[in-house]
């Protein structure tokens, strides 16, 4: 109880997550009188992780596609398909999320890069700026569940559980959520008028582009490096080539080689903005981890998973019922904390927990970053709302209003890959024996 107490007194003050976890850890220890070596030896052990290292790499490859021309590259390969759809524009910017997603695995940056393209579009079209923020928000947050993906990185690092086979176990799932998206957006055009003052007729009305064979190879070969990318670094993984922490490191150089070599977009200048740029978030992240797991020494130290674990077993017998009970609280959670943080101080409470049920950790760490993408899209914290309404130039009262249905799809798909462990898992087990 003083644990939770002294916590929540420290988060209240506004001082970083990292900050209050490590003073909570200290007040725990000095007024214990727990050795404070073992919070120091926890303090090492915590950033004396190798696959620290993919964390790190991942954030330097996003810097240098950048920099590279790899993104843009992508970007002008995915507009100029997306003017060969007559499909709704909706549906078109989901599924360049997902597309999209394969090269950030970040949500926010999905958001803006897609829906800085998307959102102009829908609007010109008639739909409604909130409809437009709403759908670019939600497929935004693919980012985090389509790999490569940081929050099953940082996951893959607390719980002790194989990167590959989560990025593995993120791809069904992801698909499924791009067409439960893409569905939401169809029923709403089509029975909710109030989201969209856009109709068929004027949708046929926009200028799209035929799409021949020739002009769809050219498209593609105009984007080959940055198609390569994404077949180096996730196939080299699923292909048992190399690592993720090797894959992001091959990325790197690739990156290097396009940039400098082919491309010439890139200088020294800009690798050096890079460098910079992957220091200082990396820096921020291995601060929080070091402080995660003294935290999560300190709540094994007072038994608090086990309690917990005891409390959630009185409320039901059901192993399915006390997971979803457990998923809602997550995405309670989730709209109040930051994804990392949430990972870090979550997973050793809960991980225990739903083992015991025979839950299996991978297929929990896809569940965990579905709830951590809700976060994204509710307030006060979501933060892919805050880039959408940016871009649809709307009020964060309204985006938050809007993304409701989407919301509510992406708790459905959560209870359906509870229900049904095997969407998640089928390609781990394919692929690596998970």
């Amino acid at each position: 109880m003083m644990i939770a107490l002294a916590l929540v007194v420290l988060l209240l003050t506004g001082l970083p997550i990292y900050v209050c976890l490590g003073l909570t850890s200290l007040i725990f220890f000095l007024t214990s009188g727990t050795s404070m070596h073992i919070m120091i030896r926890t303090l090492y052990s915590g950033v004396d992780q190798y696959a620290l290292i993919a964390v790190t790499g991942f954030l330097l490859v996003a810097s240098l596609f950048e920099k590279a021309g790899i993104t843009e590259a992508l970007i002008t390969m995915v507009k100029r398909f997306m003017a060969a759809f007559q499909s709704g524009l909706a549906v078109i910017t989901i599924v360049s999320c997902a597309i999209f997603a394969a090269v950030t695995g970040s949500g926010p940056a999905t958001v803006a890069t897609i829906g800085g393209i998307m959102i102009p579009a829908m609007i010109r079209a008639k739909y409604t700026p909130k409809f437009a923020g709403a759908v670019a928000s939600s497929g935004g947050a693919l980012g985090i569940l389509i790999p490569p993906s940081n929050p099953f990185l940082m996951y893959g690092i607390i719980a002790n559980q194989s990167i590959a086979a989560l990025f593995a176990a993120g791809i069904v799932p992801g698909l499924l959520m791009a067409v439960a998206l893409s569905i939401t957006s169809s029923i709403l055009l089509r029975w909710f008028p109030n989201y969209s003052m856009h109709s068929e007729r004027e949708e046929k009305k926009q200028a799209y582009k035929k799409m021949t064979l020739l002009v769809a190879l050219k498209a593609i070969w105009q984007a080959k490096w940055a198609l390569f990318a994404i077949i180096l670094l996730l196939g080299g993984i699923y292909a048992g080539l190399f690592t993720p922490i090797e894959a992001a490191e091959v990325t790197i150089f690739y990156s290097l080689i396009v940039g400098l070599f082919i491309n010439r977009t890139m200088n020294l200048k800009d690798v050096y903005a890079a460098l910079a740029n992957t220091l200082r978030l990396s820096g921020t992240l291995i601060i929080l981890v070091a402080t995660g797991f003294v935290f999560a020494r300190l709540l094994t130290l007072e038994g608090i998973p086990q309690a917990l674990g005891r409390s959630i077993a009185g409320v039901s017998t059901d192993p399915v019922m006390i997971l979803l009970i457990i998923m809602f609280f997550m995405v309670f959670i989730g709209t109040w904390a930051e994804t990392f943080s949430q990972i870090i101080v979550l997973t050793p409470i809960f991980l225990p927990v739903v083992m015991k049920l025979g839950v299996d950790p991978i297929h929990f760490g896809v569940l965990f970053v579905v709830t951590a993408e809700i976060g994204f899209l509710t307030p006060p914290f979501g933060a892919n709302l805050f880039v959408g309404m940016k871009i649809a130039d709307i009020s964060l009262e309204t985006i938050s209003k809007s993304v409701l249905p989407y919301i509510l799809t992406y708790l459905i798909v959560l209870v359906i890959l509870v229900l049904f462990p095997q969407i998640s898992l089928f390609l781990p087990r394919l692929l690596f024996g998970q």
